[in-house]
């Protein structure tokens, strides 16, 4: 049987998988087939996790903050960079920008992948996610965003829960 370390692990790498396939709906055919087999692999985890008695730190986290699902693909997505270049870089292009970091635009994407008519508007709602609200994922001015954008990253508090650090 797994460690309790190891199935964590297998855990935090199969929501990354997951979150690039939900960036990839919509713009890559075989996504949906992608996510359903990562969505498989990620239950039977979850399960062996609880057979050992052990809630995963982010769904602990999502349950104390209430998250909304849109707050949690807001959270993984500023978790991408622990999971590598190809993983950021994947998501990014799927949503519409290749970069080297998560932006706000590539949350707004992920968030209303049935696009949206007003920037300001857009942003100013997902600004407003729990996970901002709570700081659970910080949004910063930097040189890799444009003048209107901002760069995600998961909070100090999120990334020592995770012993990411």
């Amino acid at each position: 049987m797994a460690e309790v370390g190891d199935i964590l692990r297998a855990i935090f790498r199969l929501e990354g998988e997951r979150t690039v396939c939900l960036a990839r709906l919509g713009h890559d055919g075989g996504a949906e087939a992608a996510l359903d087999d990562v969505d498989e692999r990620l239950g039977a985890a979850m399960e062996a996790l609880s057979e050992e008695g052990v809630g995963y730190p982010l769904h602990v986290i999502a349950r104390r903050y209430a998250l909304s699902q849109e707050d949690y693909l807001v959270l993984q997505l500023a978790l991408l960079p622990w999971h590598g270049a190809d993983a950021v870089r994947a998501a990014t292009e799927a949503l519409g920008d290749p970069a080297a970091t998560p932006l706000l635009s590539h949350a707004v994407a992920l968030v209303t992948p049935e696009g949206f008519d007003d920037w300001a508007q857009a942003t100013e709602a997902v600004l407003a996610l729990t996970v901002f609200e709570e700081r659970l994922v910080i949004a910063t001015a930097s040189d890799d965003a444009g003048a209107d954008d901002k760069t995600l990253a998961p909070s100090r508090a999120v990334i020592e829960l995770l012993g990411l650090d």
